[in-house]
């Protein structure tokens, strides 16, 4: 399943050069929670122009990271947890299941990065099965990978991997879906947590998209999310 997805969304993304970054725009987390609490319309019209199947050229990187931070303050946080269920149902190969799960959660935020991956690897799955015949097509998993690598390139604007700069997520899942996906990053020696709440990771491998041998998230707002979560 992993060769056929790195197979099948390799020939769908662009080229991606993180190194090269042109700007780096790290989340002011005081800033988008008082735009949520004071304006959370504004995210929410933001989140839409985002979610829709074809990128939208005309946001800033400023909007797509409100868009995408900024929905984390407006969901309940029992949304905001990893899909388990959904990364079962797929590995037991129920992808119509999945899918139907990863659309109800998009349906309460559709910028999901884990739900948006999981409908795009169901069908991927479902379009390669021959034993099946399925009323899906390849676009329709192009739809969902497209959307899921413009979160992917918001997030590689919010630092450059380092400590002092450091990839924002708002989920432990999206570590992994960024280093696989979008720096095609598998091998991971060791994981460790800074005391600048980041989550550090060395690396078994580099390759041109990123050429360190380590790399940092920060995940103040998942253990944010998290407190509030086990405290509630």
């Amino acid at each position: 399943m992993r060769q056929l997805l790195v197979v099948f969304i390799g020939l769908l993304f662009f080229p991606v050069t993180i190194h090269a970054q042109d700007e780096i725009i790290p989340v002011d987390w005081k800033e988008v929670k008082k735009v949520a609490d004071t304006n959370p319309q504004r995210i929410k019209d933001l989140v839409a122009r985002m979610a829709t199947n074809k990128p939208n050229t005309t946001m800033t990187w400023h909007e797509r990271i409100l868009a995408y931070y900024g929905q984390s303050f407006l969901m309940p946080f029992s949304d905001l947890s990893e899909s388990r269920d959904l990364n079962d149902l797929l590995n037991e190969g129920k992808y119509e299941e999945c899918l139907d799960g990863a659309k109800e959660l998009l349906k309460k935020n559709p910028v999901n990065l884990d739900a948006l991956f999981k409908a795009g690897a169901a069908i991927s799955m479902m379009v390669e099965d021959s034993t099946k015949q399925y009323n899906v097509t390849v676009d329709d998993a192009h739809d969902y990978f497209m959307r899921m690598f413009l979160i992917l390139s918001t997030i590689a604007h919010t630092g450059n991997g380092t400590e002092e700069r450091p990839f924002s997520v708002t989920a432990v899942s999206d570590e992994y879906t960024f280093m696989r996906y979008y720096l095609d990053i598998w091998k991971i020696e060791s994981q460790f947590l800074t005391n600048k709440q980041c989550d550090g990771f060395n690396l078994k491998e580099t390759n041109d998209n990123y050429s360190r041998k380590q790399i940092f998230f920060d995940v103040s707002r998942v253990m944010e999310i998290e407190r509030e979560l086990f405290f509630k």
